[in-house]
């Protein structure tokens, strides 16, 4: 049985996968801290594809347990999507609603990857966040949950939270990104 991905993530997720396949509009502010905004204009092609949870399956990366511990809440449920290099992952909490998501993209060229970083969470209104292997980005948190983006090479880690504590994503990506690396 397929579970559907709660509405309070999919608004941050689907922003998220604007922002980062470089769609961005304008430089206007953001207006509240932990939004993501975007604009894409009808005529590009999307950058990065698109991610949901289509299988059922660990995450190669990162174990449900680790999830537990680190986000706070039981892991009753992990569903990838291995349309994407390392698989995209999903994991669910006891009502059946997605807690954490973790996604990898491949981009043109470590300056592009870096850009997405600016984009996603800008340094005016991130905390910096490093992780080790040479991953650096930033970390945002509000009401709708917290977000890490980081940037190593050419390569795109993000992480999103329905907590709204950006430690949670901060200690997440600590123990995802070198086994990302690539």
């Amino acid at each position: 049985m397929r579970k559907p991905v709660p509405t309070a993530l999919v608004p941050v997720s689907a922003v998220l996968l604007g922002v980062l396949a470089g769609c961005g509009g304008g430089s206007e502010p953001a207006t509240e801290m932990g939004t993501i905004r975007t604009a894409p204009p009808e005529t590009s092609a999307p950058e990065l594809p698109s991610v949901e949870p289509v299988a059922k399956a660990d995450c190669p990366y990162l174990s449900a347990e680790e999830v537990s511990r680190l986000n706070g809440a039981p892991v009753t449920d992990v569903r990838i999507d291995d349309g994407v290099e390392p698989a995209a992952c999903f994991f669910y909490d006891g009502d059946g609603a997605v807690q954490l998501t973790t996604t990898v993209y491949s981009v043109a060229s470590p300056e592009r990857a870096m850009e997405l970083v600016q984009e996603s969470a800008p340094a005016a209104e991130a905390e910096p966040s490093e992780a080790e292997g040479g991953w650096s980005g930033g970390r945002t948190a509000g009401p709708g949950g917290a977000l890490l983006v980081m940037a190593r090479d050419a390569r795109v880690l993000a992480v999103q939270s329905t907590q709204e504590d950006s430690m949670t994503v901060q200690r997440i990506a600590e123990l995802a990104a070198p086994r990302v690396a690539g």
